[in-house]
């Protein structure tokens, strides 16, 4: 057999699949920042729409490498913990006071993170370089359309009645995050000029959207990526504590400024803290238990939680799943973060950087139990993801090289 006729990107379905992997990362990372400016339902759409071509893309050229990867995931430490949070969560479900609809909420956003999960193991071995720019250009083009929708108010005005967040927050929210990786991929294929332009608009969306909270996470992130540069190691070690400590001591500093305000009542910054620290005060055998998936919203929505309940990650874990999910959920945090720290060192400030931020905005303002934020978590995994794989090309193969692996 000729050499010609053994280059694998002379095959159909190689070919097929290397097409139709393009579409799904560009529906992901340049639909999805497009149309979350526009409705929120895109990221609920999108999202399952592209992880499920580019596991189409996978069976069209199906190889080993895809499920070790993904069966190696299951069984790391960090797999383990996250497979007992969910059992845990899962669990829960007996004693949640909420009936069925904790159920399919935990069956819904199960099933997409599940998703999203399996097209970022099944990705090929390496991302093509045209792939890679997608990062950036689905970033720089969601920066561009909140800059534009801004000048003609069209962020501000509610996704849904009752919504805790406008469009453009939770556009804004979802380029804090992508942000990381995107700027990743452009380090990787040295375009350092661009880089700093792409990070001036994302700023300059955050600030346009008026989204202090995302300015804050970019900040944390920032000060993480510099300090991943002087060393990756130590700075993931410091993160890794800090984020386990903040599940630890969250609830004892709630019980703090409860004790230390309660005859006359907090100050108002002070007020979801001092609520949760009256919460556990009173409580029972849920201390250890937790009142159950997703208890924390709906309590909130059915009035039987006040309106100054914690909005945090911290307090969601520590309500719905007690001190058992509450350890689980450190251990989590602590093992990611050491793993972001052992990664190349070229791109694990990126991800240190893209672990900050969305540390800090889900444990001071988002929380996780929102199904649109989870997705986008999911969708920034996917993300960091595909710029691991592309680490591999972060150097140019020579021609010959390049041909034999259809890289060209």
């Amino acid at each position: 057999m000729s050499q010609r006729a053994q280059r694998p990107h002379e095959a159909p379905a190689i070919d097929a699949a290397h097409i139709i992997t393009r579409l799904a990362i560009a529906l992901l990372l340049i639909g999805v920042p497009i149309a979350s400016v526009l409705t929120i339902r895109a990221v609920y759409a999108l999202v399952p729409v592209g992880a499920a071509l580019s596991l189409a893309a996978w069976l069209l050229a199906p190889g080993e490498r895809g499920p070790q990867e993904l069966r190696a995931a299951l069984f790391s430490r960090a797999g383990l913990v996250a497979l007992l949070l969910v059992a845990w969560t899962g669990l829960s479900l007996i004693w949640t006071p909420f009936g069925t609809g904790p159920s399919e909420r935990f069956v819904k956003t199960l099933s997409t993170c599940a998703l999203v999960a399996a097209a970022a193991a099944l990705l090929p071995e390496r991302t093509r370089t045209s792939n890679l720019y997608l990062l950036p250009i689905g970033v720089a083009a969601g920066a561009i359309a909140v800059i534009v929708l801004s000048f003609v108010g069209g962020l501000q005005r509610p996704a849904a009645p009752g919504a805790e967040f406008s469009l453009g927050q939770r556009a804004t929210f979802g380029l804090a995050l992508l942000a990381w990786p995107a700027l990743g991929a452009l380090a990787l294929r040295e375009k350092p000029r661009w880089a700093v332009a792409l990070a001036v608009l994302v700023v300059a969306a955050l600030l346009m959207a008026q989204t202090p909270l995302a300015l804050v996470a970019t900040a944390f992130g920032a000060l993480a990526f510099a300090a991943a540069l002087t060393d990756a190691r130590k700075a993931a070690t410091g993160i890794a504590l800090a984020g386990a400590l903040a599940f630890l001591l969250a609830p004892l500093f709630a019980l703090i400024v409860w004790a230390a305000f309660s005859p006359g009542g907090p100050p108002a910054f002070l007020a979801p803290s001092f609520l949760w620290g009256q919460f556990l005060s009173l409580e029972d055998i849920h201390a250890l238990t937790g009142h159950g998936f997703d208890s924390a919203r709906l309590g909130k929505a059915a009035t039987y939680l006040p309106a100054t309940t914690p909005r945090s990650m911290l307090f969601e874990i520590w309500f719905e799943l007690g001190l058992v999910g509450a350890l689980a959920s450190a251990a989590l945090t602590a093992i990611v973060a050491l793993g972001c720290g052992r990664a190349a060192p070229r791109i694990a400030p990126f991800l240190l950087g893209g672990f900050a931020v969305a540390f800090v905005l889900c444990a001071f303002g988002v929380g996780i139990s929102a199904v649109w934020w989870v997705t986008l978590l999911a969708l920034a995994a996917f993300a960091f993801a595909l710029l691991r794989h592309g680490h591999a090309r972060a150097r140019r193969p020579i021609a010959s090289q390049a041909w034999r692996d259809g890289a060209v």
